[in-house]
């Protein structure tokens, strides 16, 4: 008995020796697990005997359908358009100037006789650059190619073609996505460059883009003159009417003065003073001779003295139609005032009526010429090969696009496990 209780006390050492062996055997094989087995979390659930929430569960399955959504499907997707189905699209190019011309007239006299200063005659390159892109191209073009054909043919992919049911306004759309302007500020240069999917049909499109323009800066001239001769015309009418009343003026002025011309009647009246001063000192001379012998109260005497006084009266009188002092009669000068402001404003309605006749002939004239032209320096070339669409460009920038769009929503829902772990 005493040797039974001795041994008892190793017994229960060895026992709890070997359950702490055991238990350290099962965390390193736990632990291994977990290590070498659990790249996912629902593994690690599993190893350690657990089961994730149903939450977190669905973050899982969205995380990998946002990665087979936001990546593989669009790049899948972009890389097959662009490689086999996308159409090449040709590009054309010109080059052309909007010119003003003054082969008739000085450089200074266009603004004089147009009434255009030169810096609103440079604005209609802006007119025509505006046309190109506007609903009127659109419409001179389908009356002068086949637009529909061009853009629409069933050979090109369903997303660049033109639709056959387009209205005007997704019409102008497509149109401004297929040309685009660019206006050279220091020079002046207008660069068109035009899309077709042939490149003969992008030659052909810009040709007639060019033709329109050029028949856009005709009516430009067009207008103009027609404003410009209107303009003239009615300067002339005008100066016309002017010089018409001013003769008229000058007629009643005459009539009723009895006076047509203030010199003849001056020169008329001097001679007649002159005359009668003549006869006047003729008998002055002889009744001074007589005095001498014969009595002034004879009867001989008073008749000379009559005649004198008679001579002296139509001395005075004439004097006076030529100027004095009495207001109660118009005299010549008097009437020269009134005679040379009429004759002044005749005279003045007579330059501007000439004036104005010498600038409507002008300007009829000039406007058999343009005053603006277009002038194409670089004709629409016949591209080698197709510009677009730039496939790399696309494909790389849908990637970089997509995997943008895929991180920020792979970080939000993988803060959101988080926080439910």
């Amino acid at each position: 008995m005493a040797h039974d209780t001795e041994n008892a006390p190793k017994t229960l050492q060895l026992s709890a020796t070997e359950h702490s062996r055991n238990v350290a055997t099962n965390l390193s094989v736990t632990a291994r697990k977990l290590r070498f087995s659990t790249s996912r979390r629902s593994q690690l659930f599993k190893a350690v005997g657990l089961r994730p929430r149903p939450m977190q569960q669905i973050i899982g399955k969205v995380m990998l359908a946002s990665t087979f959504l936001l990546i593989v499907v669009p790049n899948v997707a972009s890389i097959y358009y662009f490689t086999c189905v996308a159409s090449d699209q040709y590009q054309s190019e010109t080059r052309f100037t909007v010119r003003t011309s003054t082969p008739a007239l000085g450089s200074n006299q266009i603004t004089k006789v147009t009434g255009l200063p030169p810096a609103q005659i440079v604005q209609n390159t802006l007119i025509v650059t505006n046309f190109i892109k506007s609903k009127d191209m659109v419409t001179a073009l389908e009356e002068r190619v086949d637009f529909q054909k061009i853009y629409g043919n069933d050979s090109i992919d369903r997303i660049a073609r033109l639709k056959k049911d387009a209205s005007s306004e997704k019409l102008l759309d497509y149109w401004e996505d297929m040309v685009s302007v660019k206006i050279d500020a220091n020079s002046g240069i207008v660069t068109v460059k035009a899309r077709a999917f042939t490149a003969a049909d992008a030659q052909k499109i810009l040709r007639e883009v060019v033709a329109a323009s050029e028949v856009v800066v005709n009516e430009v001239n067009t207008r103009i003159w027609h404003d410009v001769i209107a303009t003239a015309q009615a300067n002339l009418d005008n100066a016309r009417d002017q010089l018409q009343k001013a003769r008229d003026q000058l007629l009643i002025a005459r009539n009723q003065t009895g006076v047509l011309s203030v010199e003849g009647s001056s020169t008329v009246i001097t001679n007649l003073i002159s005359s009668v001063q003549k006869e006047r000192i003729e008998l002055q001379q002889k009744y001074d001779a007589l005095l001498g012998t014969v009595s002034a109260d004879a009867p001989q005497m008073r008749v000379l003295k009559r005649e004198i006084d008679s001579r002296q009266k139509q001395i005075d009188q004439l004097n006076s139609q030529v100027a004095g002092q009495n207001k109660s009669e118009q005299n010549l000068a008097d009437v020269s005032v009134d005679m040379s402001q009429r004759e002044l404003e005749q005279s003045l309605a007579e330059q501007q009526f000439a004036s104005s006749m010498k600038t409507l002939e002008q300007v009829k004239f000039v406007s058999k010429q343009q005053l603006l032209y277009l002038d194409t320096f670089l004709a629409p070339s016949l591209p080698d090969e197709a510009e677009y669409p730039q496939r790399a460009l696309w494909i790389g920038g849908i990637l970089g696009v997509t995997l943008l769009a895929w991180g920020a929503v792979f970080g939000i829902l993988a803060n959101l496990r988080s926080r439910l772990a």
